[in-house]
């Protein structure tokens, strides 16, 4: 049976400290604490960070000793669940799923529990939304699951290209990749292991540009960079990439619409972090984090002339006043201009 000390402490640990923190918990250099509160914008970080407390349990018995349940769950279940005694290990680990819509008397007997754990229970409160709108707790470990920094995502994507059969790639086409995917692990899990299985040795820009399809947002984002910086061409062969894929021109123009009034709003909050201007916006934070790459490319005043002129144009081509398919390219030109 495997030993592991339960500590009460409090800290705050990104997703990319957590596997430390478990192997020393493993290691017997650090203990679990009681209680962990798991949140962020990422879900797949969510579910890869419930999986890595899943794996310290011993695996011949972790049937008995890991559970999940949800909000929907009485507070009896939950206590009984706490209170049970581990089969064969230290520690039995519960996974609690909330979110705001949480049931008032579950959330009360979660804040009262973190006062007074059980000493053999690990509980892990998943949260699905904001964490502070959903529980008031100061005695738990908050491990935040929100979009990883580049740096960090590139860790990520050689980890998974170090698993036999290993293959590398090159730094440019590790931002690529990033870029094509907003940031979202789910999607850069899936695309890199896609890479990996066609690639000869060494994964490049190219292999990237060809096999991984943008999204519409990373579009966009691209269009938006082309006209910040006034680049004409490039901004044109977006606009009829989409053409030629059958996009339609109003919902690119809203499309764009939207990009420059929330780049506005960035650019006036540049005291704000990029976690308060999604808030505000209603993007998460790595979202933002790229909108604020393009937007610091404009002056204020550009981007409000832009967004003046995009809102005009939105409503001409709703109230039938000009075509969509003309507006969409006069929309690029006007706005290399202004």
């Amino acid at each position: 049976m495997r030993m592991y000390a339960l500590c009460i402490c409090v800290r705050f640990m990104r997703y990319i400290e957590l596997e430390k923190h478990l192997q020393n918990v493993l290691q017997g250099e650090e203990g679990f604490a009681p209680l962990y509160v798991v949140s962020g914008e990422d879900d797949y970080l969510k579910e890869l960070a419930l999986r890595q407390f899943e794996n310290v349990l011993d695996k011949d018995y972790s049937d008995f000793n890991f559970a999940k349940m949800y909000s929907d769950c009485s507070v009896d279940d939950l206590k009984d669940a706490l209170d049970t005694y581990p089969m064969f290990d230290n520690v039995r680990i519960i996974v609690l799923y909330m979110d705001e819509k949480t049931p008032a008397e579950l959330k009360a007997f979660v804040e009262e529990y973190a006062k007074a754990p059980s000493p053999t229970s690990v509980l892990i409160v998943a949260i699905d939304g904001d964490a502070n709108k959903v529980l008031k707790i100061k005695k738990a470990e908050s491990v935040d699951c929100s979009c990883l920094e580049e740096e960090e995502l590139i860790l990520e994507i050689n980890k998974i290209l170090a698993v036999e059969p290993s293959v590398s790639i090159s730094m440019d086409a590790a931002k690529e990749l990033i870029s094509r995917t907003q940031s979202g692990m789910a999607r850069i899990v899936s695309e890199t292991n896609k890479l990996k299985a066609y690639a000869n040795g060494i994964i490049k820009k190219e292999d990237v540009e060809n096999m991984v399809v943008a999204d519409l947002d990373f579009q966009i984002f691209e269009l938006s960079n082309a006209l910040a910086e006034k680049d004409g061409n490039k901004a044109l062969e977006i606009v009829n990439y989409f053409f030629a894929n059958g996009v339609h021109g109003i919902t690119v123009i809203n499309l764009i619409y939207d990009k420059y009034r929330k780049m506005l709003h960035a650019e006036l909050n540049k005291d704000k972090t990029n976690d308060e201007v999604g808030q505000m916006l209603g993007m998460k934070g790595g979202a933002v984090y790229y909108l604020r790459k393009t937007s610091s490319k404009y002056s204020q005043v550009r981007l409000k002339k832009c967004v003046d002129y995009l809102h005009s144009l939105q409503y001409d081509v709703l109230s039938g006043k000009r075509l969509e398919s003309s507006a969409l390219q006069e929309a690029v030109l006007q706005l290399l201009i202004i």
